[in-house]
């Protein structure tokens, strides 16, 4: 006589919840062999097996559509094109990967051989968040060195200073934003003109990095928010910028 495991058994042997395999069930992922006259399930040492390849399977990161594929598609061009395109995801998760390793190191590093310990809050978290995002289709390894190295040669005092002067800004514009003064106004012009004279101190006007700098605040607006530039103030600066694109 075959041996027969319940669901909850099952359950218990893979570590997995009786929710999920009833949820594999419905989506016809894997059924038990058998049904019970009264409803319950019942799997055999086959499907114990399937459900084990399943498992490795998503360990590997496939999604279940791609493992029904790969457990109902005989066909061999198809097997391999799921298989690239995983090969494809892993090579990419181990690029973030390391690329977050490396942004970690130097947060590390920089953080021990600064004088005083000094990082600002607000550096560290628009460090941090910078990292989370995926920055490659922005900027290019040697940029990202060139902003750190361009950050870190500063002194603390002419940091400070400048932070200071960061939040002035941005406090002013949102003042003036506020009071809707539009963004071609004189005094305002002059407000995102400091704003310029910051942000070219590490990434020159017209070079590609100030070009890639612009395009990642406007298609990040969280990051942007997090420093404290949300996206409707960061619009707001961007046009008054352009006047003086404009007048230059």
């Amino acid at each position: 006589m075959s041996k027969y495991w319940r669901t909850g058994e099952i359950a218990e042997i893979t570590g997995l919840s009786i929710r999920t395999l009833r949820y594999y069930d419905q989506i016809k992922l894997l059924s038990p062999t058998e049904y019970t006259n009264s409803g319950h399930r019942r799997y055999t040492h086959n499907d114990l097996q399937s459900l084990l390849e399943i498992i490795s399977l998503k360990q590997m990161g496939f999604s279940l559509e791609e493992i029904r594929t790969l457990k109902e598609q005989s066909d061999h061009s198809t097997v391999l094109k799921i298989l690239n395109n995983q090969i494809q995801r892993v090579k990419s998760n181990i690029e973030v990967q390391q690329q977050l390793l490396k942004q970690l190191e130097h947060v590390h590093e920089e953080f021990s051989h600064s004088k005083n310990n000094y990082i600002s809050l607000q550096s560290l978290t628009a460090l941090f968040e910078l990292m989370r995002t995926n920055q490659t289709q922005y900027f290019s390894q040697s940029q990202i060195d060139m902003i750190r190295k361009r950050y870190y040669s500063i002194d603390e005092t002419t940091l400070r200073m400048g932070e200071i002067e960061f939040n002035s800004i941005l406090e002013e514009l949102r003042d003036k934003k506020e009071k809707d003064i539009p963004p071609h106004d004189e005094s305002v012009i002059k407000i995102a003109a400091r704003w310029n004279r910051i942000i070219e101190t590490i990434s020159p006007k017209g070079s590609e990095l100030h070009r890639n700098a612009e395009l990642f605040y406007s298609d990040n607006p969280d990051f942007a928010t997090k420093v404290g530039l949300e996206p409707s103030l960061y619009q707001y600066l961007y046009e008054a910028l352009s006047y003086i694109e404009e007048d230059s």
